[in-house]
């Protein structure tokens, strides 16, 4: 049996449910074909070593009796066994790092013997490297005897080495395998030759020194981004080596001497200049720096404002809360509290943008698929930061600060019930995803207690686990302590929170009455045919089996029209004043018992305590208060007026009122209303009917 099939099987063994043959072909990078061939030989080789053969249930997958994984786990020990078949893009990353990440000389049949591949696919992988690199102003060229070596500026080619190691190393691996330098550096037992090029004692010795940088600063680094800068330094510290040092613009150095991030950079290179034996350059250090001020992180306990930077930045965030929750229609009751975070949040975002390091945020599209109204509130907001950066913000940085926004969001308005048992929550991503998952979390589970979030530093350093959970829903896979794990992704989408909670019901046994006499039944009908050997297992599975969870349906969510029905539209020909504008738009809401008269004064008096902060956008107003000031349920009405209103200088001539029972029932609405009037023509369009029926029609006609 070949390595491939080995780790196949490796797989299978150490899953504790069903593995699909579609989840190993995007496993191993390889055709569903393939998989099917390596199955056969593991069959094969399960006969010879007269072990059961693997089995398979429709519709759910692969699996192999307890008694054989655990022959295959502990005596047989294939649990190191793993294999990757490179892909074009991954075998042209890993070139590249070997041309600049090393100081010896690499030619041709180097990468032909590294990836096991012809002579000619090696020379055509060279060719793509070195077309790609042009549009980056670096060259890739055959030097007689030296081989093949990359020239160009010394950033850039550092800023594409980090690029290429995202593309070769998904994060979990790099977390995995920098968890476990506190082992021994063993020689090779997997074969994936590209990884030996990394010396694991040096990466210990880097993960330590990056520990006392965080007490030295008074930050704690997520556990993924900490990861990627001990692979990043050890990089840099090869190019130091190689005598390619980088050069920083002076007036970038005068700003970043000012910060507590560059005096932790000056005693964490004095450490690795003792280490490793080398001078690292004053620049070499400046540029650290800025890496490490990138840095997303859990806690800084000395966020300095005391810079011009930091100044500006948290101006930033104090408007772009403000329009959030303007544009949003929701308020945070807490708001320095959120305004602190966020700040936390967007430093490292800043200076990322800033010095352009790029982090690719692999949580990007399930945020836009899942949360596309936060999402798209987000992205209304941004330009504040980019009007600070004078430039755009792509939708990876987006997406962090969404998640922030998100978090908060869902946190707000949570009923804690009677908890039976105690989740802890195990986040490598950092707080604005933590604070997501923990939300969606507290309304996937209505009897479970979270007991907490945490790092995996902070996990690996709890004394006594049992007594902090029941079970734990973790980012990554974690080592066995006895607690049962549930690993799932950041953000969970409807068939990963069915799956979630079948597996969670069948640990605790809690399906409903019906559930277990059903479950009952079919192991009495087995029993009439076949002998039961181990009923536990089977009454487990059986459950796992047919629980059927609650529909996670996020599309059930009111668009604009569910809450803006045709009973609720005026056009009028003009009003007195804004007060009785407001009045007139909500009467409708009134009248249907949506909301209460004092909702209505409730929004009066907001506008005059604190400003037209309702005018969203030019002749057009939100009014709302909040759930508590007399909303019954979530709803809209809407009033035109042919003439403008004043409202405190603001001339004001459609008013959209907003009632909502929480923060986010009402999101998906407004995203579909703010989408629409983003376009001026259409506004244009919109406000100049005349009457209802026309009004109606143009709003159908561009919500469709």
């Amino acid at each position: 049996m070949d390595q491939r099939s080995f780790a196949v099987l490796n797989q299978i063994a150490k899953a504790d449910s069903y593995v699909s043959v579609a989840k190993l072909a995007d496993l191993f990078n390889v055709s569903r074909r393939t998989v099917y061939n390596d199955l056969d030989k593991i069959n094969d080789w399960l006969h010879y070593h007269k072990l059961s053969e693997l089995k398979q249930v429709r519709g759910q997958g692969l699996y192999l009796d307890s008694s054989v994984k655990k022959h295959l786990l502990e005596e047989l020990d294939i649990s190191a066994v793993s294999y990757y078949e490179f892909s074009k893009v991954e075998r042209k990353a890993w070139i590249y790092i070997y041309l600049v990440g090393q100081t010896r000389d690499y030619f041709l049949d180097n990468f032909k013997d590294l990836f096991q591949v012809s002579r000619n696919t090696a020379i055509e992988d060279i060719k793509k490297l070195k077309d790609g690199l042009k549009s980056s102003n670096l060259n890739l060229v055959s030097e007689r005897k030296k081989g093949y070596k990359i020239h160009g500026d010394e950033i850039v080619v550092r800023r594409l080495l980090i690029q290429y190691l995202a593309i070769v190393v998904p994060d979990e691996t790099w977390l995995s395998f920098v968890k476990n330098l506190e082992v021994k550096n063993q020689p090779d037992k997997t074969g994936t030759q590209p990884y030996h090029i990394i010396a694991a004692d040096d990466l210990l010795q880097i993960k330590n020194y990056l520990n006392k940088y965080e007490q030295q600063v008074e930050v704690e680094i997520t556990d993924d981004v900490r990861n990627d800068l001990i692979i990043w330094l050890y990089f840099f510290i090869q190019r130091i080596r190689m005598g390619k040092y980088v050069e920083v613009d002076p007036a970038e150095k005068e700003v970043i001497h000012t910060t507590d991030e560059f005096q932790g950079a000056k005693r964490l290179c004095d450490r690795l200049s003792e280490f490793f034996h080398l001078s690292i350059p004053l620049d070499e250090i400046y540029y650290f720096t800025r890496y490490l001020l990138s840095a997303k992180v859990n806690y800084n306990f000395n966020l300095q404002l005391e810079n011009q930077e930091m100044r500006n930045l948290t101006s930033v965030v104090e408007k772009m809360v403000h329009d959030f929750q303007i544009n949003a229609a929701v308020a945070f009751p807490d708001q320095q509290r959120m305004i602190h975070n966020l700040l936390l949040h967007l430093k490292p975002t800043y200076y990322r943008i800033k010095y352009g390091i790029r982090i690719e945020n692999v949580l990007k599209d399930s945020v836009k698929s899942n949360y596309p109204e936060i999402f798209h509130l987000t992205k209304k907001v941004i330009y504040h930061v980019e009007d600070l950066m004078e430039q755009k913000i792509d939708d990876n940085e987006i997406a962090f600060i969404a998640m922030h926004f998100g978090g908060w969001l869902r946190k707000e308005g949570v009923i804690l019930g009677k908890r039976r048992k105690k989740l802890l929550i195990v986040c490598t991503n950092g707080l604005g995803t933590s604070r997501l998952l923990e939300s969606q979390l507290e309304g996937l589970f209505s009897d479970v207690d979270i007991t907490g979030v945490i790092s995996l530093r902070e996990y690996e350093d709890i004394k006594d686990l049992a007594s902090s959970a029941d079970f734990i829903v973790s980012t990554i896979m974690l080592p066995n302590r006895g607690i049962p794990v549930f690993v799932v992704n950041p953000i969970l989408n409807n068939e990963d929170k069915e799956q979630l909670l079948k597996n969670v019901n069948s640990l605790f046994e809690n399906g409903s009455h019906q559930q277990m006499l059903s479950v009952d039944t079919v192991i009495d009908m087995i029993r009439r045919y076949a002998d039961v050997w181990d009923e536990a297992s089977l009454r487990k599975e059986l459950k796992t089996y047919f629980y059927s969870p609650i529909s996670m349906d996020e599309a059930s969510k009111p668009g604009f029209i569910d809450l803006l029905p045709e009973s609720r539209i005026q056009v009028k020909v003009h009003v007195n004043t804004w007060e009785e504008a407001i009045s007139e738009a909500a009467q409708p809401l009134v009248d249907q018992g949506y909301v209460t008269a004092d909702y209505v004064e409730s929004m009066i008096q907001n506008v005059k305590r604190t400003g037209p902060y309702i005018v969203i956008s030019d002749y057009i107003a939100l009014p709302h208060a909040t759930p508590n000031d007399g909303v019954v349920k979530t709803g809209m009405s809407m009033l035109l007026l042919n003439h403008d209103v004043n409202l405190m200088e603001k001339p004001v001539r459609m008013l959209i009122v907003l009632a909502s029972v929480d923060n986010e029932r009402h999101l998906k609405a407004l995203s579909q209303l703010t989408k629409m009037f983003s376009d001026k023509s259409v506004k244009d369009e919109v406000m100049a009917s005349t009457d209802k029926d026309e009004l109606i029609s143009r709003i159908q006609q561009h919500l469709a």
